[in-house]
């Protein structure tokens, strides 16, 4: 297998384990937001650790399928 390809591998799974995490992360912060809108008190869910481990998730998600855009850019011509 070429570098490149060894690279690009790399690089997918990353990204991959990078979206199943964010997947999780928003599935938590979406059950935190409906217990709070069914108790009427929904005004604090931004400021949750839920919602911040979500977004944190989703800039890393971000980041993890640039360096995967950035390898593939990088595709050798045959």
């Amino acid at each position: 297998m070429s570098d490149w390809a060894s690279d690009m591998k790399v690089a997918e799974a990353a990204a991959a384990r990078m979206q199943l995490a964010e997947e999780a992360a928003e599935h938590r912060f979406d059950e935190l937001h409906a217990r709070a809108e069914a108790s009427n008190d929904a005004g604090h869910v931004l400021k949750s650790e839920e919602f911040s481990e979500w977004m944190a998730a989703r800039h890393a998600t971000d980041a993890a399928w640039g360096a995967w855009s950035q390898v593939m850019d990088a595709k050798p011509q045959l």
